[in-house]
């Protein structure tokens, strides 16, 4: 049983985790990219303005002297870029791990149809009842499956994560399912921060997609990347 407490944003869980547990997860979107021309999304890389957000967020993570006991990124170019762009200026460097890439092509046709469903209210108590918990469904499966392997080796402590607009809007949804529309329709911003807490069975959204520590560059942070298009870009 999952009992909801307090706002939209807290949520009490009853799961198979220790209720011992207290992780505070940082999902970090990679910086501004770009796809090369005649390459595909995989290898496309951060543009200049995506290596200026990453090390503007690994400077502001130094001022604040915030170390991981956890530090890991998706395979994907961008976002191991962006990661090491971060850990030069926090001494530590990424670990790639399997399961947090972005939506891949071949998981497009089932995502959208799955969505299609679950947009009718049919799904809502198997959402409800997987919070937190190993889920059947397109992409958020994959990654649910990534981030329980994860939390199996921390299973306390700070985790930091650097990865895609889409994987950040699938832990969203994982574990605040009553907003997952929300979460599909407003795509963090490049180099943007949202935590959250566990602790004790309760998962509570302490910042979602915050961009002041990026300064001068903030009004940059939601410009559009051009990952899947070789013609354009910044």
């Amino acid at each position: 049983m999952i009992n909801h407490v307090g706002n939209e944003n807290n949520v009490t869980l009853q799961s198979d985790a220790s209720l011992s547990t207290i992780i505070e997860l940082y999902l970090i979107r990679h910086g501004n990219a770009k796809k090369l021309r005649g390459e595909t999304y995989v290898t496309a890389p951060l543009t200049e303005l995506g290596r200026r957000q990453a090390e503007r967020t690994g400077e502001f993570f130094k001022t604040q002297q915030l170390s991981f006991d956890g530090y890991y990124c998706s395979a994907l170019k961008r976002a191991l870029e962006t990661a090491t762009l971060i850990g030069e200026r926090i001494g530590q460097m990424p670990a790639v791990r399997a399961g947090i890439q972005e939506m891949e092509y071949r998981e497009i046709p089932a995502t959208v149809l799955a969505e299609l469903i679950a947009r009718t209210g049919m799904l809502n108590r198997y959402f409800n009842n997987r919070i937190g918990k190993a889920i059947r469904y397109p992409m958020l499966g994959r990654v649910a499956e990534g981030m329980l392997d994860i939390f199996s080796a921390h299973p306390r402590g700070r985790i930091g994560l650097v990865v895609h607009g889409g994987v950040i809007s699938s832990i969203l949804a994982w574990y605040f399912p009553r907003e997952r529309h929300r979460w599909w329709r407003d795509t963090v911003g490049n180099c943007s921060i949202t935590r959250i807490e566990l602790h004790n069975g309760n998962a509570k959204l302490l910042e979602y997609d915050s961009t002041a520590h990026l300064a001068e560059l903030q009004s940059t942070a939601h410009q559009r990347n051009y990952t899947l298009s070789g013609d354009e870009g910044v």
